[in-house]
């Protein structure tokens, strides 16, 4: 079987290694010269990220030991967490290199422009390509070409990221969040490499250069590096799937409404669908596990979208309870059906909240 994938990043490469691991031939295209850049990722992830990827002290720039959560106020708490900072180009080029051990092929410097019959047609410098497939997965980010020819990216919204490397001291085991006025709708971050540098950076669906430049005066540091880029709002992730032609990570739509956080959750996707293939299930419905987390996400999201800056502030006072800072420490944010429960529980307050998420 032939397999074409677009789009060599974590999605990507995972379903490629998969497949190509089972024996198929499988070719991966990939629009940018280097796989990994250009570089669109805060590149901040949990545990979870080691049951899709062998950890490897290559691609891992820190290890943070919590989040310091910035109330419109300025009042902080400390929560603990064992999470890590990646380098994304390190970390696509070691996923890619795992492919390629399996016998994937990878092509840089092609652009998919569309689908004839079954033979996808990419722009290479001055040549048109032809690839035949049997199966085409579209691994190519949020504006995803393959779902746009193949009909697929329909009804998807966006926040709009934008974040930069800035020089400056931080402390290098925690990471900063800000919520409220700074970043209406979402949040914003300041992630540290090191005690020197660290990925500063918001999203909101409007205005977000405007904010991010209200974000940057509280560093006052060189900017070494500048970022932007789409993050698909979760909204079901329905259309994923037309005959042979398949979605997967930011292309399906798989992000956490909560964060913006599409790496692991959107390697998920690929293992599934590299799963449905090799077992001739249906795709959508294997995804349904996935799916729940992400609903749990929006509900979580729709709620955060209507607090006042009233609510982030008792949000603040009832998430410094020593119980509920145990639980977000043991739980991957990636699977909050298995600790939000535990969470009411520990703190009833936050049932108050409840009205928000079905408004």
């Amino acid at each position: 079987m032939n397999v074409v994938v677009v789009g060599a990043g974590p999605s990507g490469n995972t379903v490629a290694q998969k497949l190509a691991k089972a024996g198929h031939s499988v070719d991966v295209f990939e629009e940018h010269p280097q796989v990994g850049r250009p570089i669109q990722c805060t590149g901040i992830v949990t545990k979870a990220l080691f049951e899709f990827a062998p950890k490897d002290d290559s691609y891992v720039t820190n290890e943070l030991e919590g989040v310091r959560i910035i109330a419109p106020s300025g009042k902080t708490l400390e929560i603990p967490l064992h999470e890590w900072v990646i380098c994304r180009e390190k970390f696509d080029s070691f996923l890619a290199g795992r492919a390629q051990e399996e016998g994937a092929a990878y092509h840089v410097r092609h652009k998919f422009t569309g689908v004839k019959g079954n033979s996808a047609i990419f722009q290479s410098e001055n040549q048109v390509i032809e690839k035949e497939f049997d199966i085409l997965i579209g691994a190519d980010g949020p504006f995803s070409a393959v779902g746009r020819a193949s009909g697929l990216l329909k009804d998807r919204q966006y926040y709009i990221g934008s974040q930069a490397t800035i020089t400056g001291k931080f402390d290098p085991q925690w990471f900063l969040t800000f919520f409220g006025a700074c970043a209406p709708g979402f949040f914003a971050w300041a992630v540290p490499e090191g005690s020197d540098r660290a990925r500063v950076g918001v999203a909101t669906k409007k205005k977000v250069h405007d904010y991010f430049e209200l974000l940057r005066q509280k560093f006052n540091g060189e900017i070494v590096e500048r970022q932007a880029g789409p993050i698909p709002i979760y909204n079901g992730a329905k259309n994923v799937q037309k005959g042979n032609i398949y979605l997967a990570g930011d292309a399906a739509g798989v992000c956490k409404n909560t964060t913006g956080g599409g790496i692991i959750t959107g390697m998920w996707s690929a293992q599934i669908l590299a799963d449905s293939i090799l077992r001739k299930k249906d795709y959508s419905k294997a995804l349904n596990p996935l799916r729940r987390e992400l609903w749990i996400h929006e509900k979580l999201r729709n709620m955060l979208d209507r607090f006042s800056d009233e609510d982030y502030e008792n949000l603040v006072d009832w998430m410094s309870k020593a119980k509920v800072k145990q639980l977000l420490e043991a739980h991957p944010r990636e699977y909050p059906s298995r600790f939000i429960s535990k969470l009411l529980l520990a703190q009833p307050k936050f049932l108050a909240f409840a009205k928000y998420a079905f408004a």
